[in-house]
């Protein structure tokens, strides 16, 4: 059976699209930025949207009774591919171990600014 979750806290989506969907344990997200929702803004420092964007990616599965341990693959889009950059120190700091690491590949998109990443994100829960 097919299940959405969604986090209240979490940025809602514009569109009527929850902020992931599990079917038979397998769960994939819909667009995941780094909106601060406590502040109710994207971050000027890059640094901090993307932190926040895994963040956020952290309160789905949470929402699902999951973790980081349970992602399979993320993609990472990006209005400019050079902002990888700032990805490798959360990436690290979440995934120490590299034989324990979620496969990953970043795209260029068109985000509407000020989004600078969106991710998307396919775990087993």
């Amino acid at each position: 059976m097919r299940k959405s979750i969604n986090s209240p806290e979490v940025h809602k989506h514009k569109n009527p699209i929850p902020h992931a969907c599990i079917l038979n344990g397998f769960m994939v997200s819909s667009a995941i930025n780094g909106f601060d929702q406590s502040k109710g803004n994207f971050p000027e420092k890059k640094e901090m949207q993307i932190e926040i964007a895994f963040a956020n990616m952290l309160k789905i599965l949470k929402e699902a009774n999951g973790s980081y341990e349970n992602v399979l693959k993320i993609d990472l889009y990006f209005n400019d591919k050079s902002d990888r950059k700032f990805v490798n120190p959360i990436w690290l700091k979440i995934f120490p171990d590299e034989n324990k690491r979620p496969a990953r590949h970043s795209h260029l998109a068109i985000l509407d600014h000020p989004c600078i990443i969106q991710i998307v994100f396919t775990a087993l829960i």
